[in-house]
């Protein structure tokens, strides 16, 4: 497994099973959706709509000077999660030997995020959208198995 996750040579073969990747894509295009909106630049809604709306924060109680700081904060964090989604876009198209490690840090990364939302008893909007992040977890996690397993057809031809 170890071997795996830490190739020796980074490249282009992936050995794991094909809906593995069919998972990142999907994970990668929502990662990429949620960032634009982070960002501002989805000209259907605005960072301001998306943060009160579906993350749920009470941007009115804050004030205009708090409002604008957790705005600019939100804009950083869409930011530098779009540059990881471009590594992994990259991993994807050109070093598919990486796909099991990215799986791996995206679910981490996503444990934590849950982690500290439920630390700090900040939820987002409640209601169906509170169990999304869990399934994001199980994709990733199932993802993350698939990567790092052998088609059988594989086993046979090595």
């Amino acid at each position: 497994m170890l071997a795996r996750l830490f190739p020796e040579r980074i490249d282009n073969t992936y050995r794991g099973y094909q809906a593995a990747i069919w998972i990142l894509v999907l994970f990668l295009l929502g990662k990429t959706l949620a960032s634009v909106n982070a960002i501002g630049a989805n000209p259907y809604w605005s960072s301001r709509d998306v943060l009160q709306g579906v993350e749920g924060f009470p941007l009115d109680n804050f004030g205009a000077t708090g409002a604008k700081a957790a705005l600019l904060l939100y804009g950083w964090w869409g930011f530098s999660h779009l540059m990881l989604t471009v590594l992994a876009v990259i991993a994807l198209v050109r070093y598919r030997s990486m796909i099991p490690l990215i799986f791996l840090l995206a679910a981490i990364e996503k444990i934590g995020m849950q982690f500290l939302a439920e630390t700090a008893q900040l939820n987002g909007a409640g209601g169906a959208g509170a169990a999304m992040p869990l399934v994001v977890i199980a994709l990733l996690l199932i993802g993350f198995a698939l990567s790092i397993s052998t088609p059988r057809q594989l086993e046979h031809r090595s």
